[in-house]
């Protein structure tokens, strides 16, 4: 049975309907990331660019330390070769001379780290004039002519005719090493360090005195151009401006990029 029975106590007011819903979300475009947060680049940029050099300093010391590891590993093993050519009195008295130049005690080790006193002694490395293709200079003495612009001198003087002059007396140290690119069949390849006195006439070749000699010889027959260095060393006391000078068997047969000639005074 339906109940028909309705009455307004029992149902309240009808209340009033809600809002419309709202539009549809729309969709993102093509492309669109969001919103970016916010970063320090320029301090991302900083240090990328610090840790970046710092790797290249770090690299860059330790490659300098090889190479100038390198260098004196050179430089005592050409040392050493040269020390072995000289005759047991002159290796004792240069072994001697170098021992008392740097001393025994604690100034000693502080001058040999700090190399203090070397770089106001006289010293010089010399390299021979480059040739001009098509002139032959005429010398019977075959004296080697040596470049003043190119050499390093420290209180040695070159002089127009090949030689050089000493500015203070002591005890030197020279090396020489004549480098000969082709052979000679009469007469062996030589060369040879003169010297003279200041006291001589510089005009009298006979004045000259016979310092040191050293020798290299070449295959004639070999059709390959080689070349053979002769090399020599020593200490002698020279004088203040005693002249020196080096003599070759022909300038015509020495090879310009290897020859050269090298002193250094001792300290007293």
């Amino acid at each position: 049975m339906i109940n028909t029975f309705h009455t307004s106590y029992n149902h309240g007011p009808v209340p009033p309907p809600g809002p419309p819903p709202g539009p549809p979300p729309v969709p993102p475009r093509q492309g669109y990331r969001g919103p970016v947060l916010p970063t320090n680049t320029s301090l991302v940029k900083f240090l990328s660019v610090m840790m970046l050099l710092l790797m290249i300093l770090t690299f860059g010391g330790f490659f300098y330390m090889f190479h100038r590891l390198n260098v004196q590993v050179e430089f005592n093993m050409c040392m050493a070769s040269r020390l072995d050519r000289l005759t047991p009195e002159q290796r004792e008295n240069c072994l001697k001379l170098v021992g008392n130049s740097w001393g025994t005690g604690q100034d000693g080790k502080v001058a040999f780290l700090s190399g203090r006193g070397f770089y106001t002694l006289p010293a010089a490395r010399l390299v021979l004039t480059k040739k001009t293709p098509g002139i032959k200079v005429k010398d019977q003495l075959n004296t080697l002519y040596w470049d003043q612009n190119h050499s390093m001198t420290k209180k040695i003087n070159l002089n127009s005719d090949g030689s050089f002059t000493v500015e203070q007396p002591g005890y030197y140290y020279i090396y020489s090493q004549v480098s000969f690119s082709k052979g000679q069949t009469k007469v062996p390849l030589r060369q040879t360090l003169w010297t003279r006195k200041p006291d001589k006439d510089k005009k009298q070749e006979a004045d000259w005195e016979q310092l040191l000699m050293s020798y290299c010889s070449l295959p004639q027959s070999s059709p390959v151009s080689n070349v053979c260095t002769a090399s020599q060393a020593g200490v002698f006391e020279l004088k203040k401006n005693q002249q020196l000078r080096v003599n070759v068997t022909s300038n015509d047969l020495v090879n310009e990029e290897s020859t050269t000639l090298g002193l250094f005074k001792l300290q007293d």
